[in-house]
């Protein structure tokens, strides 16, 4: 097992060096030159979403919501075809990173509150990544969680700051296929009845009294309605999806990439309901239930492949988040340096925008872990995140691609009115009366409302 890991870390290792000689300048490191290929977008983008909280949190949820955890997938699925109409109109204002899409669209100011509210929420995400990295690494491995932390936070800020987009690129495609031939092979042994070597519960059993798909008592067309809007609008409107398409050499390679990506999401969404539905057979399973049924059903000589698919899930969303938070950082820092270096360096000016790129990344990596060191329990956090992100800025930004204006006052307001809602309902606690208990589902709804109302109060014609 140990072996398998190292291997696969020093593979990960070697393209980052290999990509690391041709980064020649800012928009090789950060847009890997606006070349890619629509398989490598959707392979990036496929990594990218089934992240820790993608898979093994919604494996996790198997015991509350059953079948209704396929969802979790479907909504990114619907989430990215709903993004296939704006995706020309995004690609052609953008250029490195979300803010430059918010400037293109609504101005200076806007682009600001972009700028600073991203990269803090963002890097917390890397840290609850770096967290479910260390903890996968303890199941599969004798490391303690501090060895496990440095050593996953290492491996993907290195390969990140030494050859940027062209690394994550390249490895995403790679984590991408072995975290769908992982839950493959780990849906195909549960289906057949587990490794003969252990008891594995029948299909029968596993499907009888779990909570059905597509809704159940725990789960209600409300509860998809909000997942669509906390949760599916983040693969409409989120960083990470739009640092992948401003990757590709066109638009017509970007709407080919996304659907792509899409397409392959559905029949994962299904594998992994399934496993949320197995796992809830293991009335003792430790730690993430995803584990506990590869050690179940699987012969010992597989469970390596599970290992490096769960480290790829992980670090797929990683380095993904990790390089997005610091394109922004740099972006806001060092506006005028970075798009006038392309394929230059300035002699007598210190440090290249290169070099500087790649110390914000190391910095950002390290503040990430010192979070994961000091609070080792955070998934919930990312949840939190993306909503307040969701409740913020996806209606101004589906607004601008739609080729709506707004005054950049009007647009500041709104992202700060919507993100502020958002968080409010989601810590709000439960208040009395006929509607207390759906309190924190108002707010919610309200903060995407009140978005809406504030930017065609402000419309500017």
């Amino acid at each position: 097992m140990n072996i398998a890991l190292i291997v696969y870390l020093i593979f990960l290792i070697l393209i980052a060096v290999r990509s690391a000689r041709h980064v020649k300048d800012i928009p090789d490191f950060f847009v890997a030159r606006k070349g890619a290929s629509a398989k490598a977008v959707a392979g990036s983008l496929v990594a990218t979403i089934l992240g820790g909280s993608a898979v093994i949190g919604a494996i996790d949820s198997g015991a509350r919501l059953g079948g209704a955890a396929t969802w979790f997938m479907l909504v990114g699925a619907l989430g990215l075809l709903a993004l296939i109409p704006f995706a020309g109109r995004a690609y052609q204002h953008g250029k490195y990173a979300l803010p430059d899409l918010v400037e293109n669209l609504y101005g200076k100011g806007p682009r600001l509150v972009a700028s600073l509210v991203i990269p803090v929420a963002w890097t917390g995400i890397v840290a609850a990544q770096i967290i479910a990295a260390a903890k996968l690494l303890m199941t599969f491995t004798t490391l303690g969680y501090t060895a496990a932390a440095i050593i996953a936070a290492a491996v993907f800020t290195g390969y990140t700051l030494a050859g940027g987009q062209l690394s994550i690129l390249r490895t995403d495609f790679l984590q991408a296929c072995l975290i769908i031939l992982g839950l493959a092979v780990l849906a195909g042994f549960a289906l057949a009845g587990g490794d003969s070597a252990n008891a594995a519960p029948s299909l029968s059993a596993i499907l009888q009294g779990a909570p059905s798909f597509p809704f159940n008592t725990n789960f209600s067309p409300l509860d998809l309605f909000l997942l669509i809007l906390t949760y599916g609008t983040t693969y409409t409107a989120g960083p990470d999806i739009f640092s992948r398409v401003f990757c590709a050499r066109d638009t017509v390679t970007a709407k080919k990439a996304i659907a792509m990506a899409a397409l392959t999401l559905i029949p994962v969404a299904f594998i992994i309901g399934f496993l949320a539905v197995y796992g809830v057979s293991l009335d003792d399973a430790q730690g993430a239930r995803i584990t506990a049924i590869a050690n179940q059903v699987l012969p010992q000589p597989l469970i390596p492949l599970i290992a490096l698919a769960l480290l790829s899930v992980v670090l797929s969303s990683a380095d993904t988040t990790l390089l997005s938070s610091s394109v922004i950082i740099c972006r806001l820092f060092d506006v005028r340096e970075i798009p006038a270096c392309a394929g230059m360096t300035t002699k007598g000016a210190g440090m290249t925008p290169l070099t500087k790129a790649r110390i914000v990344i190391l910095l950002n990596g390290v503040v990430a872990l010192l979070l994961a060191l000091v609070f080792t329990d955070i998934i919930g956090t990312l949840l939190l995140a993306l909503a307040v992100y969701a409740g913020a800025f996806t209606v101004p930004i589906l607004w601008g691609l739609l080729g709506l204006k707004a005054k950049p006052k009007f647009v500041a307001v709104a992202i700060v009115a919507g993100g502020i809602l958002a968080l409010a309902g989601k810590l709000c606690p439960a208040l009395p009366g006929p509607l207390g208990a759906h309190t924190g589902d108002i707010l919610m709804i309200a903060a995407f409302v009140v978005n809406g109302v504030i930017l065609a109060l402000g419309r500017d014609r």
